[in-house]
């Protein structure tokens, strides 16, 4: 099991177990849950994860017309998405746009001093070849 596959495992566990614990499911606090989880992934990275989260949140899930049904699994997987990015994996990041890649760029530069030189090194690598750079 790869981190990315544990990782939307322990989401499908937060969101189920908030549907089961709550009379009224909701959406803005589970995804703040899984934001919470996302970021517990690079503890070591500063406010990177957490930046990355707040963009999350402010551009896929407070912006949803059914937020009673956040996080979908378009927005699970773009977490996962992310997630492989700053492990360094390669992937087709499917759910990421351009947008989502100017994003990345942007907070990535601002708390660059806070990562270390060869992780920087290596996102700095992937964004260049998605034409970020």
């Amino acid at each position: 099991m790869t981190n990315t596959d544990k990782f939307l495992a322990d989401v499908k566990r937060i969101v189920k177990r908030n549907r089961s614990e709550n009379s009224s499911y909701d959406g803005k606090n589970c995804s703040s849950q899984v934001g919470q989880l996302f970021c517990s992934y690079h503890k070591n990275w500063g406010n990177l994860p957490g930046s990355i989260t707040d963009y999350w949140m402010n551009t896929y899930i407070f912006s949803s017309s059914q937020l009673e049904e956040e996080p979908t699994r378009e927005h699970q997987d773009w977490l996962a998405d992310v997630l492989e990015f700053l492990a360094g994996e390669e992937g087709e990041f499917k759910s990421l746009s351009h947008e989502d890649w100017v994003a990345l760029r942007d907070l990535i530069n601002y708390e660059a001093e806070d990562l270390p030189v060869e992780v920087l090194s290596s996102l700095m690598g992937v964004l260049l070849e998605r034409g970020v750079l």
